[in-house]
């Protein structure tokens, strides 16, 4: 479904991504784990041609992403649906506009087709009666549901979430990972889930890989990255304090 070869991108002339290399099966779900500004919201941003590559290529469904502008381009982006960290709720609209919004900008559908869309997409989070609800009225587990019904609304191929536990107490993110892994079964989606949280990456993924200094260093099923010898992905996964990724002295997280 998504094959990204040899990526590289730089900032400012700092190296983020240095040829990273990741296939990524039609109808998996892969969790990708690193540090804070490694570079993992990066990736998923090559995935969306929200930013083009300074060297190789990344595929989707067989097409080069860098190579596609306009129509082509948005016609790509329906495929997916995205929850980013915050939620990104837009304030000026309720639940409604904000679910439905990538249907009623994109689309021809007529508003009750929409409206039964959002209902069902609300639905599927385990909200009801939300639609004229505003952003500031609900709770921060309730933003995240509504932003994870925005992403599955247009009946997306792909699902990318962006640090989907994050500012959730443990209850509320064991529930947002009940709700990715019940989600991925009920519509056969692949999906991708960049975090920092090994309890959801443990729970939700079929696959885990660990971005490292540009590059993936491992990937493989959660029990085999659980028990990895791998010094650098240990001291990741069991968040000690000391160990090679923080007594090397010469890497610098970007």
């Amino acid at each position: 479904m998504i094959k990204i070869h040899n990526l590289h991108k730089s900032f400012d002339g700092q190296q983020v991504l240095k040829g990273l290399d990741l296939n990524i099966q039609k109808g998996e779900t892969i969790v990708i784990i690193g540090r804070s500004g490694c570079g993992k919201s990066v990736l998923l941003k090559h995935m969306i041609g929200l930013m083009d590559p300074d060297k190789g290529k990344v595929f989707v469904d067989n097409q080069n992403v860098a190579d596609l502008r306009g129509k082509a381009l948005d016609m790509l982006r329906m495929k997916f649906g995205m929850l980013f960290q915050g939620a990104a709720l837009f304030d000026s609209l309720d639940v409604y506009g904000n679910v439905g919004f990538s249907l009623i900008e994109h689309t021809d559908m007529k508003k009750k087709q929409i409206c039964d869309r959002v209902r069902q997409a609300l639905e599927s989070v385990d909200l009801t009666d939300v639609e004229n609800k505003r952003p500031a009225e609900l709770s921060g587990g309730m933003k995240k549901r509504v932003g994870l019904a925005r992403a599955i609304c247009n009946n997306p191929q792909i699902i990318l979430y962006d640090e989907p536990t994050t500012g959730l107490d443990p209850i509320m993110a064991d529930m947002i990972n009940d709700l990715i892994v019940r989600l991925h079964k009920q519509l056969k989606v692949t999906s991708v889930v960049v975090t920092h949280d090994m309890t959801s990456a443990y729970k939700v993924g079929t696959k885990i890989a660990m971005l490292y200094d540009g590059r993936i260093i491992a990937q493989g099923p959660p029990e085999e990255i659980k028990n990895t010898k791998d010094p650098i992905v240990r001291q990741f996964i069991t968040g000690a304090a000391s160990g090679p990724i923080t007594n090397n002295r010469n890497y610098n997280y970007k």
